[in-house]
């Protein structure tokens, strides 16, 4: 909350990270589960997309981050046309630069080419744009806002959104998902992964996944702080928005709890907003895949 208040606080977050709590750069095990997050994406859209040359897709990408291993990654796997935005200027160049590094590393041995493996020059503040889009051909933009991304009508074939949309304001996911669908080609393919849980619990270990689920919006308000935003939204709510914007839904894929989620649930004082308004199973859900069409 502190953080969250005060100027630069986003760069404070970083060092703290960084410095203190030393979870950047991301560990091993996180850049192997982000690269085979990436596959797992490309996967759903190839499966579902009639545009299966990589090298021709157009690639739109909100919620970029800090390190850029995804739409790195992307690009390594064939994709040669990228536009990445996020809503504040997030991206760390130490990080960038250490994540080229890791992906050279990671991809030596690989059959295909690596774009990784050439003569990269080091990644600063002032020439970080520069240098993604002459190396990689990924056009980064920041501060841009997602509800009205300047994109040409009908212009991409795959956008990618990865544990982002929980962070993101009830009021803003609908225009959100309207501005996916209009620089969408048809049959352009949008592929989600939602994180449903109170991400203070990976902090945490003594809070339960649904600790969150406790407040009534007014006490949320005053301890949900602008770093790490969550709306608290389910699954139920998701699939609502996205029907009303006109995705057809390909791929549904949901992360149920199993019997020590249930337990933690049970003993959750739950809020009444909650308990009115969903089921126990609507409630529950932890996680989701969506993979969504414009027809």
């Amino acid at each position: 909350m502190l953080l969250s208040a005060m100027p630069k606080g986003e760069n404070i977050n970083y060092f703290f990270q960084k410095y203190i709590s030393k979870s950047l750069p991301i560990p091993d095990d996180e850049l192997a589960t982000k690269i085979n997050t990436v596959k797992m994406h490309l996967d759903k859209y190839l499966l579902y997309s009639e545009n299966k040359d990589l090298s021709k897709v157009s690639y739109y990408e909100f919620g970029s981050g800090y390190d850029l291993v995804i739409p790195l990654t992307m690009r390594q796997m064939g994709i040669s046309n990228l536009t990445c935005i996020d809503i504040r200027e997030l991206v760390f160049p130490d990080l960038i630069n250490d994540t080229i590094i890791r992906l050279r590393k990671h991809y030596s041995e690989s059959d295909s080419e690596n774009i990784f493996d050439k003569d990269i020059p080091e990644i600063t503040q002032k020439n970080y744009k520069d240098i993604l889009y002459k190396y990689f051909n990924i056009k980064y933009f920041a501060p841009l806002d997602a509800r009205k991304t300047g994109l040409e009508t009908d212009s991409i074939d795959f956008i990618l959104s990865n544990a982002t949309f929980e962070h993101i304001p009830v009021n803003s996911i609908s225009d959100i998902l309207k501005e996916c669908y209009r620089i969408l080609k048809k049959g352009g393919i949008m592929s989600n992964a939602i994180d449903y849980r109170d991400h203070w619990s990976f902090f945490d270990n003594s809070i339960s996944v649904y600790n969150y689920l406790q407040y009534s919006e007014n006490e949320w308000k005053k301890v949900n702080p602008s770093l790490m935003y969550q709306n608290r939204l389910r699954h139920r709510d998701y699939i609502e928005f996205i029907k009303s914007a006109g995705f057809e839904i390909m791929y549904e894929k949901k992360d149920l709890p199993e019997n020590n989620d249930l337990e933690s649930f049970k003993l959750q004082n739950i809020n009444e907003l909650y308990k009115e308004k969903y089921t126990i199973d609507e409630l529950t859900v932890k996680s989701s895949l969506l993979v969504l069409k414009k027809n």
